[in-house]
């Protein structure tokens, strides 16, 4: 199950701020989102690697079909003008 320590909404994401690093011992991941520290920690000790992987890939496809959302949002738009 996954932990939650808190909710948090990123409002105007922006490619930029994203990025994946490592800790600074190579033992985690941080898929950071904003500039304001609003990241997923992944394969820290105990982790269940695998299904971090599944969830990092649920997020593709969710994040792939967000993307194709605002893209259609975007083109009806420019129609309505």
């Amino acid at each position: 199950m996954s932990h939650v320590q808190a909710g948090i909404a990123v409002y105007d994401p922006r490619p930029g701020e994203m990025r994946l690093r490592a800790s600074e011992d190579g033992s985690s991941l941080f898929l950071t989102l904003a500039d304001d520290r609003v990241w997923f920690a992944l394969a820290g000790a105990g982790a269940d690697l695998a299904a971090e992987a599944a969830a990092m890939d649920r997020l593709a496809v969710l994040a792939a079909e967000s993307a194709a959302t605002i893209r259609a949002r975007l083109a009806e738009a420019g129609e309505g003008r």
